[in-house]
């Protein structure tokens, strides 16, 4: 999962530096697959896994209330194709046992 989806369920930069390990591959960018370096990408079993422990989640409540925001509005978007993979990426971390999207 790349980093723009991560965004969606609440990570921040500093969060993918502090709960997930080094990349577990590399993707092109597919808006700048020319000039645009590699796309760093995790496995859904590795971000559920995050996700689960307490640390986590009491960092995202932090966070969001922080932001004055919530996993909903952060998901919110008019590209069809991005919801479709949104949500296809919450669906198998939900399957691994990661926290649901609708936590706040």
């Amino acid at each position: 999962m790349t980093k723009p989806i991560l965004r969606s369920r609440g990570w921040t930069d500093s969060a993918v530096r502090d709960f997930l390990p080094e990349p577990e591959g590399l993707k092109p960018n597919p808006r700048f697959a020319a000039i645009g370096a590699p796309m760093p990408v995790w496995r859904p079993a590795t971000v559920a896994s995050v996700e689960a422990t307490p640390e986590w989640q009491a960092w995202l409540e932090r966070s969001l209330r922080r932001r004055r925001t919530t996993l909903e509005a952060l998901a919110e978007t008019e590209d069809v194709d991005f919801r479709a993979r949104v949500e296809a990426v919450s669906a198998a971390i939900e399957a691994e046992g990661g926290a649901p999207r609708d936590k706040e």
